[in-house]
This record gives structure tokens, C-alpha cells and sequence, in this order.
């Protein structure tokens, strides 16, 4: 994905050596430019298989819109990313034709099959063609299919085309001035036997050592073959001035761009944004590409590509950033709009060192959160970027939706991520409300696995110890039990209004067999009925209802009965003395 390619540069431009590093900016730009081509293939397969004109015209217009982003761009990568020491650039201008004008092989391709290819109506411009972009090999190949190839005139065509000297067979160790010695020589032997006019009666032939002398008027004669002034552009410096450096490049454009205009017809603006980059205006060529396409795809990655390579200032804009970081803010905000790649968005925000953070946070503020699973990617994202306040808005959101519901365990998970202490405190009052009026709880399994979390707040410490109550009271441990339960009155956890729900847990303890609570434990749940009594009677100025005061009456002679064979167990008052001290802690702590 390209993505991953943005995101793999960025980290190897953190740890990488800026030596080693520029192969990895190529690679990037390289992998960027496969993408667009691949695109562009599937798009044109889309547009054979279309019926509907008006789809095909817009899928059209996409198509070219992508070609000529990848027709500046490889010029671009040439001039600005890979860019030879000494600063020669036919052989790659030479691939950059090749790619973007595939006519010339097409009709090779097609012609060479051909019993007698001279037979075939193309058979000459191919050749041609093949000529003006440098593939002798291919020219050579279709002029030994001639049946005149035997002849003189043929035989010295092509020993001109195979001593041709290319940039490309420049032995390790020769120097470019060896080179271009060479090439003056070979150059003045196709100039001589023009003059000498060995191919007069071939007009063809004469045309091929033309193009290979380099005479200005056979690429005007040609022009329509070349179809573009950046081809003649890259075919005549091929025979005219091979080793010319890219810095020169803009010298020779207008002379080419002028056999393409006529009655002083403006320029297209792909054509004025590949003389910019000819003329090395960097920035004014990503200003304008940015009306070549409707999205910031192809400017944001170039850009951020340029500036890697230290082609691009880092001088701030108007508005505080620089050219990179607001390209890549725009595409980034294109894609925070996209209903499935804002996630990809997010990402490229993480590279925008000044705005980024900020952009990310409005962005995740207003995105809206329809499922789930959306709402787990935010809650991630925003921890794994420390926004606290985001997520916990997100985990708000989500679980007032769940409250709203009735789906009181999905809310509490979520304001348990958000340690949202107030609402996970109002959940925990609902989960105790449910058990005081069904006797259960829903969701058990968030409740036996709050781990940590139940320690935000009391009632949440509350809710979980009590659960804990159950489990050890159902696993028949009621020593633990009923220490728990005691523990739970004496730390006052429990709200008031389930004190009662706690004491008729604890009278199947008290009424067991073995005696669960010894003396100064019943003394201290006798202590804490005493308060339950008075909290009814003086604060809330209620009386107890039917049932109530019937819980309250057998509570009562539990505890009655439990201190009594507690104090019989433990043995450290005599027995005559039993009924007095139990008389006397009766009427204290339940006056009738």
C-alpha cells in the first residue's frame, strides 16, 4: 500500500545515515510511480469495459489526469532524486520517453512477426521511431527483415547503427570526455557520407543517418512522429549533444516547444509545469500540479519525497508551516472525510510535526462514531497518542449510547477505559439497584474480571468485593464469606440503602451450623444494625415497612443466638454470667 511506503520512509529517514538514505527515497518514489502505472492499467481495462458514456468520460478524464501526474513525476524523480554525479541525464530521458510513448514497440512488435515486415504499411515510421528513442537494436532488427538488406547501402546503415556510441556502454574507468570523443568521430562519419550522398537513391535511408547526424530538419520533417516537443526535446540531444547535464536541459526547450505551437497558442499546463521543472523552479511546479488532480495525492507524496531530498527550503508559509507539512495536511484531510481511510489519515498526521497533533484532535473530536468496532479503532488511536481527553469523550459517547440502552455492561466497560469515575460510580449504583430488586446480577463476567478497575471509586470497590461475597459464599467457604461481609459494613462501602441486603446475606451465616462470626464479630454487626436502626429513625425520619421490620425481627435472634453459642464456644465468661451480659446487650443495642 502506498501507505506503508510513506510510513517505512519516514522511519528510515529517522534511522538511516543520509548517505544510505537517498537509495531509500528512490525506492519510495520508484514504488510511488509503479502504483500510478498499475492504476492507470486497471483504469484503462475499466474503460474498455464500459458501456456507459458518460462513466467512461469521467473514468477518461481520471486516466489522464493520472498519466500526466506520472509523466511530471518521473521527469521529477530524473532531475531531482536520481540524479548521477556529473549530472547526465539522456539514458534516463531516453526510459522516460520509452515509458510514456509505447506506440514505437507496439508496432514492433507487431511487424517484426510479419512474414515480409517492408510489406507493412508502418514499416519505415517504426523504424524511425525506434531511431528517434534510441532502440537500435530493435531498427536493426527490423532492417535485416528487408529484402534489400544484403545491399550496400542497408549494410552501411547498420554497421552506423551498431558503432553507434551509447551512454549506456561507457566502460569502469572510461571518462565521459573519452565518451564524447567518440562520438564526435562516429557523428562525423554519418555527416560525411550524407554529404558524399551514398544514399540518394534511398530516401529512407537517408532520412535513419539523418536522424543519426542530428540535422534540425529532419526532426521538423519528424515532428509528428515525436507528437510531443519534450520527445524531439530527448531524441535531438540524443544525436546533437548526448553528454548535455540536466542543468542545461532549458536552453534547448523552446526551440523544440515552438515547432509544436502555432499561432502563438498558449501551453497546456502539463506542458508549462515539465519546462518548470526543466528550469528547476521546484516550487512553482508543485504549485501548480496542484490543479492536476482532485485530491493532494500526487503533490503531498512528491513533496514529502523533494524535501527528504534536500531539494525543497524549509522555509515556513504564511501560515506557520512549511510546503511539506501543508500538502500533507490537506491530503491527510481528504482522507479524514473518507468513510473507511481516515484511519489511513491519522497516519499521516503522525509526520506533520507542527499541526499534525492538533488537525488529529479536531478530526477524532467530530468524526462519528456509528459502530463498535469504529469506536475501539478512536479509543486506540487516541491512547497510542496520549489524548486522553479524546478518548475519554469517545468512551463518554459510547457509553451513554450503552446507558441509554439499557446495556448497563457495555457502559460500564467503556467508562471503565475512560476511568470516568463519576458515571462508573452511577453504573455500579445501577448493577447494586438491579441485584436489590432481582436478587442477581446481569453481567457477571465484567463484574468478576474488574480486576484494578473496581479500585475508581467506593461503590465500584463495593460492587466487586460483594461479588466476591457471592462467589466464596457459593464455593462454601463461609469463613472468608462472612469475614468479607463483615469487612464491607465495617469500611462503611456500602451505601446505606443496601445495608439491609447486606445483614440478610449474613443470617444464613449466622444460622449455620458452625459458628462463622465469634463474639466481638457479632458484637460489631450488632453495632452496625444499631446504625442501620438509627439512620431510618432520626436522619431519614422513616419507619421501617412490614417486611422490613419482619428481616429485622429474625435478624435480630440470629444475632441473638450466634453471640450466645459463640460465647458458650470461646469459653472465656462463665456460664452463669451469659444470660446477664446477653440481657444487657440486647436491650442496648435493639431497645424495644
Amino acid at each position: 500500500m502506498i501507505v506503508d511506503t510513506f510510513m517505512e520512509l519516514q522511519r528510515k529517514s529517522s534511522e538511516t545515515m543520509a548517505a544510505a538514505f537517498h537509495a531509500h527515497i528512490l525506492e519510495a518514489s520508484k514504488k510511488y510511480r509503479a502504483t500510478l502505472f498499475n492504476y492507470s492499467r486497471n483504469l484503462q481495462k475499466l474503460i474498455n469495459s464500459t458501456g456507459d458514456l458518460n462513466q467512461k468520460k469521467l473514468l477518461d478524464d481520471h486516466l489522464m489526469s493520472l498519466q500526466n501526474s506520472e509523466l511530471i513525476w518521473s521527469l521529477c524523480e530524473i532531475l531531482f532524486i536520481d540524479n548521477h554525479a556529473g549530472g547526465l541525464v539522456i539514458t534516463q530521458l531516453l526510459g522516460w520517453i520509452r515509458m510514456h510513448f509505447e506506440e514505437p514497440d507496439q508496432m514492433y512488435r507487431s511487424i517484426i512477426v510479419e512474414e515480409r515486415p517492408e510489406d507493412q504499411y508502418k514499416y519505415w515510421d517504426c523504424i524511425y521511431c525506434l531511431v528517434l528513442q534510441g532502440q537500435v537494436d530493435e531498427a536493426r532488427r527490423l532492417l535485416s527483415k528487408h529484402s534489400c538488406y544484403s545491399t550496400e547501402g542497408f549494410q552501411t546503415v547498420d554497421n552506423l547503427l551498431r558503432r553507434m556510441p551509447l551512454l549506456t556502454h561507457l566502460s569502469r574507468g572510461s571518462s565521459v570526455a573519452e565518451f564524447d570523443m567518440k562520438w564526435r568521430h562516429w557523428r562525423e562519419e554519418c555527416e560525411n557520407r550524407l554529404r558524399q550522398q551514398e544514399f540518394v537513391t534511398n530516401r529512407n535511408l537517408s532520412i535513419i543517418v539523418q536522424i543519426l547526424s542530428g540535422d534540425d530538419t529532419v526532426f521538423t520533417d519528424l515532428k509528428d512522429l515525436c507528437q510531443t516537443w519534450y520527445h524531439m526535446l530527448v531524441s535531438k540531444l540524443l544525436y546533437q549533444q548526448p553528454t548535455i547535464q540536466a542543468s542545461d536541459l532549458h536552453h534547448h526547450v523552446q526551440s523544440c516547444l515552438d515547432e509544436y505551437r502555432s499561432n502563438n497558442s498558449r501551453i497546456s499546463e502539463v506542458d508549462n509545469i515539465l519546462i518548470l521543472a526543466l528550469e528547476f523552479d521546484i516550487h512553482q511546479v508543485i504549485k501548480d500540479s496542484c490543479t492536476l488532480s482532485s485530491n493532494w495525492w500526487f503533490v503531498a507524496h512528491l513533496t514529502d519525497l523533494l524535501q527528504h531530498c534536500g531539494q525543497l527550503e524549509t522555509r515556513r508559509l504564511q501560515f506557520g508551516s512549511n510546503l511539506r507539512e501543508f500538502l500533507l495536511l490537506e491530503y491527510a484531510g481528504t482522507l479524514m472525510s473518507h468513510k473507511t481511510l481516515w484511519i489511513v489519515g491519522i497516519h499521516y498526521l503522525d509526520h506533520c510535526p507542527e499541526f499534525g497533533r492538533r488537525h488529529q484532535e479536531l478530526y477524532l473530536e467530530s468524526l462519528p462514531i456509528e459502530t463498535e468496532m469504529k469506536a475501539q479503532k478512536l479509543f486506540n488511536i487516541c491512547q497510542e497518542r496520549n489524548m486522553t481527553d479524546q478518548a475519554k469523550s469517545i468512551c463518554k459517547v459510547v457509553g451513554m449510547r450503552h446507558l441509554k440502552n439499557n446495556r448497563l455492561g457495555a457502559a460500564l466497560s467503556w467508562f471503565l477505559k475512560s476511568k470516568d469515575v463519576a458515571l462508573a460510580t452511577v453504573l455500579a449504583e445501577k448493577f447494586l439497584s438491579e441485584y436489590s430488586e432481582s436478587g442477581r446480577f446481569s453481567n457477571l463476567d465484567l463484574i468478576d474480571n474488574l480486576g484494578s478497575s473496581m479500585l475508581l471509586s467506593n461503590k465500584l470497590t463495593f460492587l466487586g468485593k460483594y461479588r466476591e461475597f457471592h462467589k466464596l459464599f457459593e464455593e462454601g467457604d463461609s469463613h472468608a464469606a462472612g469475614s468479607l461481609l463483615l469487612s464491607l459494613l465495617q469500611a462503611r462501602l456500602a451505601p446505606k440503602q443496601f445495608w439491609m441486603t447486606l445483614f440478610i446475606d449474613v443470617i444464613p451465616l449466622l444460622l449455620a451450623e458452625e459458628i462463622i462470626f465469634n463474639a466481638q464479630q457479632t458484637f460489631e454487626l450488632m453495632h452496625c444494625l444499631e446504625e442501620l436502626i438509627t439512620e431510618y429513625r432520626v436522619f431519614r425520619r422513616t419507619t421501617m415497612t412490614p417486611s422490613e421490620e419482619e428481616k429485622l425481627s429474625l435478624l435480630r435472634e440470629a444475632l441473638t443466638q450466634n453471640l450466645s453459642r459463640a460465647i458458650i464456644t470461646e469459653g472465656t465468661i462463665r456460664i452463669g454470667l451469659i444470660m446477664n451480659v446477653e440481657r444487657n446487650i440486647l436491650y442496648k443495642v435493639f431497645p424495644i
